[in-house]
């Protein structure tokens, strides 16, 4: 073809192109110049890119190697709206292994510092509930999660760790919690849980949710001369048994005290006491009791009879703050029963109970000396 027939072509092209602008590809093809749909010539149409997107994993990916393993807990992350990648200010579960397995609840912060909140369990001491508010809970049957800090650095290795303070519940939202509470407790109970929903609520009660300000140091004994068994889960039937007891030298009177002469409130005058926690099973409603009571180091007398010790007051100076448990393990919120003047404390030990305690009481006057 001469130089002269190929810029003839050229220039036929570029004017169709241009005519199609104007008056479209249809008027073109009925006038013959450019072929019908599926003709040679006619240019191929464009077809959709169907060719999957590879995932990226991610440096928190790499941490949990989600990628090379099955995870059993797939419908739980779809129903919360959790994705299969973990991604900086996003949160996923991961369930691995034969059974019982392992479950990890993980927490990327928000930011590029590559910072990961990790909680694992197996899955054999777990459950998960639903509150009202459309919360989802993960909860251990007993003791707490292994629950770390990490630091990753681009490919998902640790440069930092530091152990975060125990709690036996995991609160997380979530698009559909109650359909991801069924699937997470379908897997449990495949992989064998068989968790009394009410002590797991108590047991969580105890280990505490992992928030710092809530932490007292324990009363060392106390449990262990009123309640020798131990444990939740050692808990007789119907009985109300101590299942924890701290010290705090910071606490203060609540809303719900008052002065016994001038009924004048003492919220927030500032007075050590320490928490006596209580703990009750009632398998035949499904239901379980908490009673914490806040005792100020300032009673009148001490006593201890054959199965008990008791705390008197002066004026209704100990509060009495109530939860319940229900039977799908969760956890009321708190009611306060007001102020008591005098309440006894069933202890198997009771000489030692009083003992205990009234070596913490001198130890604190020490201190405020």
């Amino acid at each position: 073809m001469g130089s002269l027939s190929r810029a003839a072509l050229v220039l036929g092209v570029t004017l169709a192109g241009s005519v199609a602008a104007v008056f479209g590809a249809d008027a073109l093809r009925d006038a013959g110049y450019l072929p019908a749909p599926g003709e040679a010539g006619a240019p191929a149409s464009a077809a959709p890119d169907t060719a999957p997107t590879a995932r990226v994993a991610t440096p928190f990916d790499r941490f949990i190697q989600a990628s090379d393993l099955e995870n059993r807990a797939a419908a739980a992350n779809a129903a919360c709206g959790f994705g299969e990648s973990l991604s900086a200010g996003e949160s996923g579960f991961w369930y691995v292994g034969d059974a019982p397995g392992t479950l990890g609840i993980y927490r990327a912060e928000a930011g590029a510092g590559g910072v990961l909140r990790s909680f694992t369990a197996s899955g054999d001491n777990l459950l998960a509930y639903s509150d009202l508010y459309g919360e989802l809970f993960v909860q251990t049957g007993e003791g707490a999660f292994n629950s770390r800090t990490f630091v990753l650095d681009d490919a998902g290795e640790v440069t930092f760790t530091e152990p975060l303070l125990e709690r036996a519940r995991i609160a997380l939202t979530c698009d559909d919690a109650s359909a991801a509470a069924d699937a997470l407790n379908a897997e449990f109970q495949a992989s064998g849980a068989r968790v009394d929903p009410v002590r797991s609520g108590l047991n969580a009660f105890v280990a505490g949710d992992g928030y710092e300000h809530w932490v007292y140091p324990r009363v060392d004994g106390l449990v262990e001369a009123c309640a020798p068994a131990g444990g939740v889960a050692a808990l007789e039937e119907g009985q109300l048994t101590l299942i924890a007891a701290e010290f705090d030298a910071d606490a203060q009177f609540s809303d719900m005290i008052y002065h016994e002469m001038s009924g004048e409130s003492l919220s927030g005058s500032p007075e050590p006491m320490v928490y006596l926690t209580l703990g009750r099973v009632d398998s035949a409603s499904g239901y379980g009791d908490i009673e914490v009571y806040s005792a100020p180091l300032i009673w009148r007398a001490l006593l201890a009879d054959e199965d008990s010790f008791a705390l008197v007051y002066h004026f209704e100076a100990m509060e009495f703050v109530g939860f319940t448990i229900s039977g799908d393990g969760s956890r009321s919120h708190s009611q306060s029963m007001g102020g008591v003047m005098d309440e006894s404390f069933p202890c198997a030990d009771p000489d030692r109970a009083v003992a205990i305690l009234e070596q913490l009481a001198d130890d604190s006057r020490a201190a405020g000396q």
